[in-house]
């Protein structure tokens, strides 16, 4: 079981709405509906630019800081609408709501009047300061320095922004891609996992066990004197090559109803620390011994197989889908590599809190994949920090070629088309084995979701742009 399984070549390659946080968005598109609200909004309806006083400065690569100043007019605007809207109903002991005197309600209510108008102030002053210095933020803004007072509030906003992106070299980008093809030992091993799958497994009589048999037992596994594992009708097939070395040779020639003790040192890697680098007792009661019987590779066994019309044909279909995964592995491999070249000639800086989100993402979706696959937090967390810079890497390489890949889209004007959409929502509807319709339906149903989608698909169409005009080395 790997721990850091990233499954590149099955993922597509991330899009920057993908790699940007959904809460920037939703900021982002609040700023632009502010653009359209403003031209409509009458001058006391919302407070105006006068009452705020921004500063922008360069900060670390691709960052910029916003000095922002709310001046007191507004900041008592706002005071005077929060305790004009909870003076009505609220409950100060001696008072009936709506009869409390501002200054009684003042005392009552001024930490949470504080909290609600910094809250107001804060949540309202940020977008507007965003849209005036025309700033569009990677990740979510992070606000410190706070000086909140009735007469001024005052703080900094440390705002990422997209690198600036030279393209330097996209086009006769030098890849070797290697011509796909199958061996014949490769479809004979096919077959061979064929008749595998189609064994019948007879039980033994009047002989001991020997290589190639399954041993059927119940056992106790105890190290220290200590158990570590219990099982019952454990099928163990008896071979040369296996993870502990030596544990068949010791079941050779025990024979059924025999009780036989089988010890292992096991490795001093091994996961369970409790055991690693310590011998093990396998206290193995021999229930059943059974002999694997394989058919014979003939047209019998390519009709049990599926829906063939004998060995000839089963052969061409297990050839076809040999040739069609080599295929696609070589492309993926060929893919992975002109991107590589193309992070290589195209150099940018990339923005360090984006970086650490998207490690943090690819981490969390490596230990959920772990999790599923019957690991433990304990085993996960000691592998964390030597996984750390492998997705830390991977990350990088993402968020470069998302990047790139946005720069290329613009430049040479490839978009996704509503065709487009049509053609993968056929693949989806293949790969999920849903009805198209189905994909379809989903996607038309959830806005996000589909806007993802077309940057995933407009992110193909540029992939396929570089491989047409791509050197074979």
């Amino acid at each position: 079981m790997r721990v850091a399984d990233r499954r590149e070549a099955e993922a597509p390659i991330p899009s920057t709405r993908s790699i940007i946080s959904k809460a920037v968005i939703v900021l982002l598109k609040k700023k632009k509906e502010e653009v359209s609200e403003d031209l409509s909004l009458t001058e006391t309806s919302q407070p105006q630019s006068s009452s705020l006083k921004i500063k922008l400065q360069d900060g670390k690569t691709c960052e910029k800081i916003l000095t922002i100043e709310v001046a007191q007019d507004r900041i008592s605007e706002e005071f005077e609408s929060f305790y004009n809207s909870i003076a009505p109903r609220a409950k100060v002991p001696g008072f009936r709501p709506g009869k409390v005197p501002r200054d009684v309600l003042v005392m009552h209510y001024e930490k949470n009047a504080n909290d609600s108008v910094l809250e107001t102030l804060l949540s309202e002053s940020l977008p507007r300061a965003l849209r005036e210095k025309d700033l569009n933020p990677l990740t979510t803004p992070e606000i410190k320095d706070i000086q909140f007072a009735k007469e001024k509030l005052t703080y900094k906003a440390y705002i990422e922004i997209r690198p600036k992106v030279k393209l330097s070299r996209v086009t006769g980008l030098s890849v070797k891609k290697e011509k796909p093809g199958v061996k014949l030992e490769d479809i004979e091993k096919a077959l061979k996992q064929t008749q595998e799958m189609h064994a019948q497994y007879k039980a033994v009589e009047g002989r001991a066990a020997r290589l190639g048999d399954f041993a059927i037992t119940d056992y106790v596994c105890t190290v220290d004197g200590k158990e570590m594992e219990k099982r019952n009708d454990d099928w163990i097939e008896l071979k040369e090559e296996e993870h502990l070395k030596g544990f068949s040779a010791q079941l050779v020639g025990a024979h059924v109803g025999e009780e036989k003790n089988v010890e292992i040192s096991f490795p001093q890697d091994m996961a369970d620390k409790r055991a690693a680098g310590k011998t093990a007792v396998f206290k193995m009661k021999i229930k059943e011994i059974k002999e694997k019987m394989l058919p014979a590779l003939d047209d019998d066994l390519a009709r049990q197989a599926g829906e063939y019309k004998d060995l000839s044909d089963l052969k061409k279909k297990l050839t076809d889908d040999l040739e069609k995964r080599d295929a696609d592995e070589k492309e993926a491999a060929f893919e992975r590599e002109l991107l590589s070249e193309l992070i290589k000639h195209n150099k940018i800086d990339l923005p360090n809190g984006l970086l650490q989100r998207r490690t943090e993402y690819l981490m969390d979706q490596a230990r959920q994949r772990f999790l599923q696959q019957g690991g433990t937090e304990e085993i996960f967390g000691k592998e964390k920090e030597k996984m750390q810079k492998e997705f830390e890497s991977e990350a990088r390489r993402q968020i470069h070629i998302a990047f790139l890949l946005d720069e290329i889209a613009d430049t040479q004007g490839i978009k996704a088309e509503e065709a487009d959409l049509g053609k993968k929502y056929e693949a989806l509807s293949q790969q999920y084995r849903q009805p198209k319709e189905t994909i379809e339906k989903y996607y038309k149903e959830h806005k996000e979701a589909r806007e993802t989608l077309l940057d995933q698909v407009r992110n193909e169409k540029v992939i396929e742009f570089l491989k047409r005009n791509a050197k074979s080395k």
